[in-house]
């Protein structure tokens, strides 16, 4: 765990600001910690409604890859298992994380699948579906 924002004040050349919050070594306090930095709406997940995934672990030789990239966690998924999980940098399963490009990449994925299944009308307005969203840009 790094040594960023700790103490009132932090200091100075420890402190994470929306200037510097997406370079190293900033960025690895600042993607746990959007909220704090940035305005963002928090979409509750609800735990009872979630269904647990069968778990088939395997080993992938990755973890000096993993810690020499600053990699904070990874999770893989294969064929409906999960196989792979690794948290860093005082992660865990329920740690919010900043996931930029790749929410909208899984979310395109998603979407496509259930409008093809006729699950999802692409006519309704996301914040019928998320309404979450409603107060958002």
């Amino acid at each position: 765990m790094t040594k960023l924002m700790q103490g009132f004040p932090p200091a100075a050349g420890s402190q994470v600001t929306l200037a510097n919050w997406r370079m190293p070594p900033f960025s690895r306090w600042a993607f746990q910690h959007v909220r704090e930095l940035v305005p963002s709406a928090d979409i509750a997940c609800d735990p009872a409604k979630a269904l647990p995934l069968p778990s088939q672990p395997v080993s992938l030789g990755v973890d000096e890859e993993l810690a020499a990239t600053d990699t904070d966690a990874l999770v893989v998924l294969q064929r409906g298992r999960l196989v792979y999980e690794c948290y860093a940098n005082g992660m865990s399963a329920d740690t919010p994380h900043i996931l930029m490009s790749v929410s909208k990449s899984m979310l395109g994925l998603l979407a496509g699948v259930l409008a093809q299944k006729g699950v999802l009308d692409l006519e309704r307005d996301v914040t019928q579906i998320v309404p979450e969203l409603a107060r958002t840009a």
